[in-house]
């Protein structure tokens, strides 16, 4: 099958997927399509999102609907309301012309009501998520008596989410001789068990499914320390105005820090996590898919099913513990033949993390230096005048060229080149002002010189938006922790999080002390940072070490437009 028209799909579905601009079928849709459509037999197919797997399995679907059957065919299970409705808007669009073929998505968030009315008006294929489909399974209003096909599209993620009980109830009430199709981007022995238990004797096919490498996408990395994560997230946005990113985060509260310091620092960015309502969550990705929001900054869980195309970089503001959700992150961008850039933020206590990434998946990442804010001056500069030189003048306005070329005639070539420039770029420089500057993590471990202190960090959930200032936390840490005082380290005041380097000796104490502790009404849960990462002692000399590999310095071209989980108790932010 070297092209769709190549295949034995049907013609008007044919005609459907050449009026959406689809002409040569990817690897995962060449392998999948004539092996759904050309026997009844099972099929695993383990791929990476973002290579097409909808269409694999979404195109056999609508091509084999009998649209006289007035009964539910295909059934089509996924982890997360977004991608439901995605999959169900795709299989409309591959419909189009297939007179008769009735899809309804089934999810929680949404009156149960109005979709069994769907439901009763003619679904034949119906999308939905394990929770609502198993409810309208046991009420009676979803009837899989006539089903002739099951999806499970990204099975490890329904999985990982829980729901191996709803799937294992869905799959039993279903025919026995119906064809049952599993994706999946990996293969955890939960999915392997689902094969074994509800599919006989399954073909399986593998299209890069943890080899990220082979795609188009860049993995890079920056090593800093970790009170300058949000400084560099800054920089790395400064130097890129036209990036079009997703930003994940460890914690809800993380999320909402982020995206709030990015929206103060004049970017369009919003947060997507579990703690929204889904009207805002719609609201959110609506604003998204349409590019009024260009940076989304979003919890692992909440971007589950994420589908937006031309995606230029995914950024790990920090890095998942799972390599596997680290191919299904950087999969979001650098799809469709398209390049895109995966960029991570690393601390000395991460690296591990980068190499089990490599070991897992095959890729190479590429260590950058941090840029300077006089690169992002001079990227800016170029880039907008590059942008100036382009524009195009409309022809109402031409109109007036004689009197506005008048009004610039006491200036020289270069005043008048100043002029543009200062217009164009005149706040950059106050942008930035309040930026601190952010270096490469050392390479080498060493206490501070000067002490022989060994600092290790604390983090608290307050910060500037919250009144505090350095003398305000060193007072407030000595009333709570009485007796020999403490030797400080460096101290980071953010909008929202304080990062503070203690004696390392004393950093439990000092947790210990702030057990449940509130101040202005603001719950300051605080916790030992990074597993208690040693951090920088009054010379700024930081205690991160890692010797790897040999820094590539940070070039235009290598940027192309386009906390590892607190020790202790589990925190809630």
């Amino acid at each position: 099958m070297e092209t769709f028209q190549d295949s034995a799909l049907r013609d008007d579905v044919k005609r459907a997927v050449a009026e959406l601009g689809f002409t040569t079928p990817t690897p995962v849709q060449q392998a999948a399509i004539p092996a759904i459509m050309g026997s009844d037999r099972d099929l695993v197919a383990l791929a990476r999102t973002g290579t097409g797997k909808t269409a694999g399995f979404g195109l056999p679907v609508v091509n084999d609907v009998d649209t006289d059957l007035a009964a539910v065919q295909a059934l089509i299970l996924c982890p997360t309301r977004e991608l439901c409705l995605q999959i169900a808007k795709d299989l409309a669009d591959f419909s189009k012309f297939r007179k008769g073929v009735n899809v309804v998505a089934v999810y929680g968030g949404a009156p149960i009501t109005h979709q069994i009315k769907d439901i009763r008006a003619g679904a034949q294929i119906v999308v939905g998520t394990p929770g609502r489909t198993l409810d309208l399974i046991n009420r009676k209003k979803l009837k899989v008596d006539q089903l002739q096909r099951v999806v499970l599209d990204e099975a490890d993620e329904m999985l990982n989410m829980g729901f191996q009980e709803e799937l294992n109830a869905i799959l039993g009430a279903t025919p026995e001789d119906k064809q049952t199709l599993l994706f999946s981007a990996t293969m955890p022995k939960e999915a392997r068990k689902i094969s074994q238990d509800y599919m006989s004797d399954p073909a399986e096919i593998s299209v890069g499914h943890s080899d990220a490498g082979n795609s188009r996408i860049t993995h890079q990395y920056f090593k800093v320390r970790a009170s300058d994560r949000f400084p560099l997230l800054r920089l790395l946005i400064e130097m890129d105005p036209d990036m079009y990113a997703v930003i994940f985060c460890r914690t809800r509260r993380e999320v909402n820090g982020v995206s709030e310091d990015l929206r103060y620092a004049g970017h369009t960015a919003d947060a997507l996590h579990g703690d929204m309502s889904q009207a805002q969550r719609d609201d959110v990705m609506n604003r998204f898919r349409r590019g009024r929001i260009k940076l989304l900054v979003a919890t692992d869980v909440a971007a589950r099913g994420l589908d937006v195309s031309d995606l230029t970089h995914v950024i790990n503001y920090n890095l998942p513990d799972a390599p596997e959700v680290y191919v299904h992150r950087s999969g979001r961008t650098g799809r469709a033949g398209k390049e895109g850039i995966a960029l991570s933020i690393v601390t000395g206590k991460e690296l591990r993390k980068v190499r089990e990434i490599e070991k897992y998946s095959k890729i190479s990442f590429e260590l950058l230096d941090v840029p300077k804010q006089e690169e992002v001056y001079r990227l800016r500069a170029l880039r907008f005048a590059e942008k100036v030189k382009q524009a195009k003048l409309d022809d109402k306005v031409a109109a007036y060229l004689p009197e506005v070329v008048e009004t610039f005639a006491d200036l020289d070539r270069e005043q008048l080149i100043q002029q543009i420039l200062g217009y164009g770029l005149g706040t950059l420089s106050s942008q930035l002002s309040g930026q601190k500057t952010v270096m490469n993590a050392p390479e080498d471990s060493r206490p501070d010189k000067r002490s022989n202190i060994e600092y290790a960090t604390i983090v608290f959930a307050a910060g500037r938006n919250n009144g505090y200032n350095v003398p305000q936390i060193i007072g407030m840490i000595n009333r709570k922790v009485p007796g020999k005082k403490i030797a400080f380290g460096k101290i980071d005041i953010q909008n929202h999080l304080t990062y503070v380097g203690v004696d390392a000796r004393e950093a439990k104490k000092v947790v210990a002390a702030f057990d449940g502790a509130v101040d202005r009404g603001t719950e300051l849960n605080v916790r030992l940072f990074e597993g208690g990462t040693k951090v920088s002692g009054p010379k700024g000399d930081s205690n991160d070490s890692f010797k790897g590999k040999k820094k590539k310095h940070y070039k235009p071209g290598n940027f192309k437009p386009k906390a590892k989980a607190f020790k202790g108790k589990k925190a809630k932010w």
